[in-house]
């Protein structure tokens, strides 16, 4: 049996067993042409042949024998002179039992082979086999091993899961589909490969109809006849013929529904006739387009994509109408947006700036009359500032950059005085947004010096301006360790926020929460970084007067779970305005290990990210649920995230972000593959960020983790004291902790004790102001590594617990390995069973394969341990006579009872090879032959105990 794309089943030896039984059949396999039914007929008629029938491909006549099958493929693009031999042979009973198998697509099929079909002899029994297009899951199975996830969906998106558009889409970069994607225009260099099923297709067409179809493309889907009517300077009803011409041909089809448009049968089909289109012919057509579309009123979102592609320099009213239909959609599609912003800013005369007036706010026309309300001088600026935020949400960071010195320089003349765009061109707000770029880019100096600058020339009123930069700087002091200076800005974000809007008091809670874990988590012991930089500053609410770090973390607690009621509290179109706000707040999450709260956030906050076009938002929000995934032990989820992230950071340029995704995915690798392929991801990032920096010690503090895996010491060592040792603040809160944890370790391993303890003591002093259960836990580590083994093992079942208690699986699965290698030291082979157990059950849980592997050497090593005896002979049913081993013995009950070798070698901790080894001597010894002759004659034999 055989699957179709759609998951109906084919059952291909029925088929051809009717066929064999002497019934003749007529078999449709009906689909999207590139669907996959050519192949799906070769499939047939290579089993057919198989089984000894005779295949013929076409009407020729074929030998009498014991069957045969006909192949016609493409059977409704075969011309009408093939309609006399078909109805022939499909009237006239066949000498022999006869499959005749053809393809056709599931548009309309042609009026004479609807009749030839009709006509056929009763004798043919009917069969249909639909070929829809594939399903996600089979559509992913059909491109290369290491696609990651964004490449996957940008070619599943493309194609509609039609396998016949990979031949085209293959050969594009991933950023190359992303703006495919997201402008509808292929990329210059696109090209259809020769033979390419579209290429014929379009090559085959009349002139009229190559006109026709080409204008339908410039109208996009769903198109009406009378504008395909308006633009080829046809009249309505030789349109329609026309249309019924390519419908015939199941290039276009009708609408669902009764309504009088069509669509074309593939989004990329009409893509490349527009791209196919001459460029005189094309903006000429977007013009007649415009106008028609404009004479029936139609809203200023349709007639906007026209007007970019035909509006000529100069004409203001096409610029308005696109910045005011970019407005309409820049909070759900912010490409589409900046598409059409760079189109009116293009169109807009070059002139002196002048302050807008109040008058130029709101326009002088009403909608009625289709009169932008974006006229006046200042409307170059407002079409710039709306330009910064739609480039801003799509990652277009260098085009940002380059509005902004003109955005500053005209705000200063009073062009923010703007309200009608809900404080889009706010100076103030496009200061922040250009400060969170370049810091997320790790420009921070730069972005700093912005916001400093832009505090010291803005009045001291209070107002939501002066509040959202001083957040702004508390969220980059939070970003360098300087708690002080974040708390300062926080407090002075609040001092005024008696009418602050929820929003902004959950962003200011999340700032602080996130600055207070990630500063506690490398503060060192006895200090307390938490204090005012002004005593007269408010108390934040549920502020307690907790000594030393404690208070910092009993802050960081309080305003965590403040801010997680405000975001859940807010409706989607809030949230989804400060989507960075959300990821900091998901990371203080994480970084407090309140996982079951940070992956619902996330979540949330990546459907808004998707759902409204912020592609910027992404990588963030991504590597926060791949962190939290990852922890919790959902490794193939975890991959999946920071796969995407790094894909989508690779596509925005955001180079740092790309590689913190790439060594999140080199941990996860490490679990599941194992040491050699994490170790390539982590060295990779080392190569291209050189450093000095928090990313490139990271990368060295991850491949020396990996390389301890390895089994070199001497490697991990000299990596991992590089990171460890380092000035600059980890990406991860905590870190430190893992890295003097790892140098503990490696220290062991190399005989130096006396290091090895000043490692972990070092580990212990970062994680006594973290506190966390997987710092605490790693500190129990590194002190059990050079503790002789009865103390290892009360460390490390104190650290099982912590770790099992936290729900940190991954985390967990290591230390009972530790723990179970611990207790076969000290000779207690049943704990040592017992964890190693535990452990192999988690890292199946987990999809670990790598750490799985581990626990099962660990428990061959301990069956290894176990005494063995030789048992006495099984008795006088013994063919031969000849004693069993114990280990036989045991194997032999087990096999009695009905278990599998796999059972039987996971029960005694030994491989399968071991198993069918000893059945083979087994086998020798008793005489018998076969496994049921076995179990016949030693049925009440009983398995040792294990």
């Amino acid at each position: 049996m055989r699957r179709t794309a759609t998951h109906t089943p084919v059952m291909f030896e029925e088929l051809v067993g009717a066929c064999l039984d002497g019934v003749s059949l007529l078999v449709e396999v009906v689909g999207e042409p590139g669907s996959g039914r050519t192949r799906l007929l070769a499939e047939l008629a290579a089993h057919a042949r198989r089984s000894g029938l005779l295949v013929a491909d076409g009407l020729q006549a074929v030998p009498p024998g014991r069957g045969a099958v006909r192949c016609l493929d493409d059977l409704d693009r075969a011309g009408p002179e093939t309609a006399q031999p078909l109805r022939r042979l499909l009237a006239e009973p066949p000498p022999a039992p006869t499959m005749i198998t053809y393809t056709a697509s599931t548009g309309q099929m042609p009026i004479w082979l609807v009749s030839c079909l009709a006509g056929a002899n009763e004798v043919y029994r009917t069969h249909r086999i639909p070929v829809g297009p594939l399903t996600r899951e089979a559509f992913a199975a059909r491109l290369p091993p290491d696609t990651g996830p964004m490449r996957e969906a940008l070619l599943y998106e493309l194609s509609g899961g039609v396998p016949g558009w990979l031949g085209l889409l293959n050969s594009l970069t991933t950023r190359q589909l992303w703006e495919w994607a997201t402008t509808d225009l292929p990329p210059g260099a696109v090209s259809l490969p020769a033979g390419c099923p579209p290429l014929r297709e379009l090559t085959a067409l009349a002139p009229e109809q190559i006109e026709t179809a080409r204008c339908a493309a410039v109208l996009g889907d769903p198109f009406a006849p009378s504008l395909v009517a308006a633009l080829t300077d046809r009249d309505t009803p030789t349109v329609l013929a026309v249309l019924d011409g390519l419908v015939a041909r199941d290039l276009i089809r009708a609408v669902d529904g009764g309504a009088p448009l069509f669509r074309f049968r593939h989004p990329l089909l009409r893509t490349l006739l527009y791209a196919g289109t001459p460029p005189g012919r094309r903006i000429s057509a977007h013009a007649r387009a415009a106008a028609a579309l404009d004479r029936v009123g139609a809203p200023v979102v349709q007639r906007a994509p026209h007007l970019a592609r035909s509006a000529e320099p100069g004409d203001r009213r096409a610029a308005g109408l696109l910045a005011r239909a970019a407005r309409d959609v820049l909070d759900t599609r912010p490409s589409t947006a900046a598409s059409w912003l760079r189109a009116a800013l293009r169109i807009l005369p070059e002139a002196p700036h002048c302050p807008a007036s109040s008058e130029d706010a709101d326009g002088p026309a009403s909608p009625e009359d289709g009169a932008p309300d974006d006229t006046g001088p200042g409307e170059r600026f407002r079409t710039a500032a709306l330009l910064y935020h739609a480039a801003e949400r799509t990652g277009q960071y260098d085009e940002c950059r380059r509005l902004l010195p003109t955005l500053l320089e005209a705000a200063k003349t009073g062009a923010t005085s703007v309200t009608s765009s809900g404080g889009l061109l706010d100076r103030a707000l496009i200061v922040d947004l250009h400060a969170r770029l370049d810091s997320g880019l790790g420009r921070r100096r730069s972005a700093r010096a912005l916001v400093e600058a832009e505090l010291a020339s803005t009045p001291r009123t209070g107002g939501h301006g002066e509040r959202v930069l001083h957040l702004r700087m508390a969220t980059m002091a939070a970003a360098e360790g300087d708690l002080p200076a974040a708390r300062d800005h926080v407090y002075r974000t609040l001092r005024h926020a008696s009418g602050t809007p929820d929003l902004l008091c959950m962003d200011a809670a999340a700032t602080l929460a996130l600055a207070e874990a990630t500063t506690v988590g490398d503060t060192p012991e006895g200090s307390d970084p938490v204090r005012r930089a002004d005593p007269a500053d408010p108390a934040l609410p549920g502020d307690r007067p907790v000594p030393g770090p404690g208070r910092a973390r009993a802050a960081a607690v309080t305003g965590i779970s403040q801010a997680v009621r405000t975001a859940d509290a807010l409706s989607d179109s809030e949230l989804a305005a400060r989507l960075d706000a959300v990821a900091r707040l998901g990371w203080a999450l994480n970084l407090e290990e309140r996982y079951t709260d940070a992956l619902p956030l996330f979540t949330r906050a990546l459907g808004l990210a998707r759902r409204t076009g912020r592609v910027a938002a992404l990588p963030p929000l991504l590597l926060g649920r791949g962190h939290g995934h990852a922890a919790v032990g959902g490794l193939s989820a975890a991959l999946r995230d920071t796969h995407e992230a790094e894909e989508t950071a690779g596509v925005l340029g955001d180079g740092e972000r790309a590689g913190r995704a790439r060594l999140l995915r080199a941990r996860i690798t490490l679990w599941r593959e194992g040491p050699d392929d994490a170790a390539d991801l982590a060295a990779q990032v080392l190569r291209q960020h050189p450093g000095p920096g928090a990313l490139e010690e990271t990368a060295a503090g991850v491949l020396g983790w990996i390389r301890l895996a390895q089994g070199r010491p001497e490697e991990c060592l000299e990596l991992v004291l590089r990171a460890a040792r380092s000035t600059d603040r980890p990406l991860v809160a905590g870190a430190r902790v893992l890295w003097w944890s790892t140098a503990a370790a490696a220290a062991s391993e190399l005989g130096r004790t006396a290091a090895a303890r000043e490692y972990s003591a070092l580990a212990a002093g970062r994680a006594t102001v973290c506190r966390t259960a997987g710092a605490r836990t790693e500190v129990l580590r590194a002190r059990a590594r050079h503790a002789p083994d009865e103390a290892a093992v009360g460390l490390l079942r104190a650290a099982v617990e912590l770790s099992a208690v936290a729900g940190l699986a991954a985390l967990e699965c290591q230390v009972r390995l530790e723990l179970a290698q611990r207790w076969l030291a000290v000779g207690r082979l049943e704990d040592a069973a017992t964890e190693a157990g535990r452990a192999k059950e988690c890292a199946d849980r987990m999809g670990a394969r790598w750490l799985r592997g581990i626990a099962v050497d660990t428990q061959r090593r301990i069956g290894a341990c176990r005494p063995r005896r030789a048992s006495a002979p099984l008795g006088p049913r013994s063919p031969v006579g000849e004693a069993l081993s114990e280990r036989e013995g045991q194997i032999l009950g087990m096999v009695c009872q009905g278990k599998s070798n796999r059972e039987v070698a996971d029960a005694l901790f030994v491989s399968v090879k071991t198993v069918e080894a000893h059945l083979t001597r087994i086998f020798r010894k008793t005489g018998a032959r076969s496994r049921a002759s076995l179990v016949a004659a030693f049925a009440t034999a009983r398995p040792a105990r294990v």
